[in-house]
C-alpha cells in the first residue's frame, strides 16, 4: 500500500525500453540507475522500465527516443553508425589494444566520447551515460577459429558497419544480427559464425548452439543510455541533477564490474560447459591485426576527417 501511496505523488515518470531483460549486465545496470534516481529524488522521479524488446528493438530506439515515443532507451552504440559512421569508432577491429586504452577513450571527461556525445545529441537524443559492456569475441561450430582464413566465405553476425568491414577484410560475409536474435540465427545456421562477448555467451546460453570461442578482444562494445533531447531540456535543474547523478554513478558500477563479469564468464564456458575456450598466441593475434588493417582504412573512409581525428586520439593512448 504505501508503494502506491508513493508513486500516486511521483512529479515525474520515466519510461526506458531496453532489448534486454533486467538480469542481463546492462539490464541491471538499469535498475541501479532506477534505484538510484528515485532514492536521491525522494520517488519525486520515478522510473519504469520495459525490457526484453517488449516495446522496441534495439535498432528501432534512436529513432523511437528521438521522435518521444519513448523517455528513454538503451542503444548499442552501433546502431548510430549508419548516419553517424564516426560513432562505430568502438567496432573498429583491433584498434583498442587493450582494456585500459578503451576505459581511456570511453571515460566521461576523454575528447574521444565529448565528441560522440555531441553527434548523438544532434539527432535528437541525448547520451545520459555509457555502459561498458566489454571486448568482442569470435563464435564457431565446427571447429576453432585460429587464423583469419578460417573466416574465408563463412556468414558472421556482425554487430552492425564496422564490424561487417572487419569481416569483410578477412573474406568472410557479414549478416547483422540482433543481440537477441543470436540464439536462434546460431541454431538453424542462419551464420556460420558468432561474435559477442563472453558475459552474453553465458545469459544467453550461446554455448548450447556454439562448440567454440575464440578470445580474439577484437572490438570493444559499448552500450549508451540515450533520453529525448527535448525531455531533457523540459527538466528542472534539480531534476537534471538527480538524473546525472544517478546516470554517472550506474556508469562507474558498470565499469569496474566489467572486467571481471567478463573474465567470470570465460571461466564459467570453461568449466561448466562443453565450449571450448581458445587464446591466440601473439603472432597469431598479429596475423588477425594485418589481415583487419583495412576496417580501419574503411572506418576512415567512411567517417571522413572526425573519424580520422578520433583514430588519432585513440592511438595517443596506446
Amino acid at each position: 500500500m504505501l508503494c502506491g501511496a508513493m508513486s500516486a505523488h511521483a512529479e515525474r515518470t520515466l519510461k526506458v525500453s531496453l532489448q534486454v531483460n533486467t538480469k542481463h549486465p546492462v539490464g541491471a545496470n538499469v535498475v541501479y540507475f532506477k534505484e538510484q534516481v528515485e532514492k536521491i529524488s525522494d520517488k519525486q522521479i520515478k522510473v519504469e522500465i520495459y525490457d526484453s524488446a517488449q516495446l522496441y528493438k534495439g535498432s528501432e530506439v534512436p529513432q523511437a527516443v528521438a521522435a518521444g515515443a519513448i523517455d528513454m532507451g538503451l542503444v548499442l552504440i552501433d546502431e548510430y553508425a549508419g548516419t553517424l559512421p564516426a560513432t562505430g569508432l568502438f567496432s573498429v577491429a583491433f584498434l583498442f589494444p587493450n582494456y585500459e586504452v578503451l576505459a581511456k577513450a570511453a571515460s566521461a571527461d576523454s575528447p574521444v566520447r565529448k565528441e560522440i556525445d555531441e553527434m548523438i545529441r544532434k539527432t535528437g537524443t541525448r547520451v545520459l551515460w555509457w555502459q561498458d559492456y566489454g571486448p568482442v569475441q569470435l563464435l564457431s561450430k565446427d571447429g576453432p577459429l585460429k587464423s583469419p582464413d578460417d573466416m574465408k566465405g563463412k556468414k558472421v553476425r556482425v554487430l552492425g558497419k564496422p564490424s561487417g568491414d572487419f569481416i569483410t577484410a578477412v573474406g568472410g560475409i557479414p549478416v547483422k544480427i540482433g543481440g537477441s536474435e543470436q540464439f536462434i540465427a546460431y541454431q538453424r545456421g542462419t551464420v556460420d559464425i558468432g561474435m559477442t562477448g563472453t558475459t552474453a555467451i553465458q545469459s544467453r546460453k550461446l554455448f548450447e548452439v556454439m562448440d567454440y570461442v575464440t578470445i580474439t578482444n577484437h572490438a570493444q562494445t559499448e552500450f549508451l543510455i540515450v533520453m529525448n533531447d527535448k525531455l531533457w531540456d523540459s527538466l528542472s535543474d534539480q531534476e537534471k541533477q538527480w538524473v546525472s547523478t544517478a546516470a554517472r554513478s550506474a556508469e562507474e558500477a558498470i565499469r569496474a564490474d566489467t572486467k571481471s563479469d567478463n573474465l567470470k564468464s570465460e571461466e564459467f564456458i570453461k568449466s561448466k560447459t562443453s565450449m571450448k575456450v581458445v587464446h591466440l598466441s601473439p603472432e597469431q593475434v598479429q596475423a588477425w591485426q594485418t589481415a583487419a588493417a583495412p576496417a580501419v582504412d574503411a572506418y576512415i573512409k567512411e567517417a571522413g576527417d572526425v573519424g580520422k581525428r578520433l583514430v588519432e586520439e585513440v592511438r595517443k593512448l596506446y
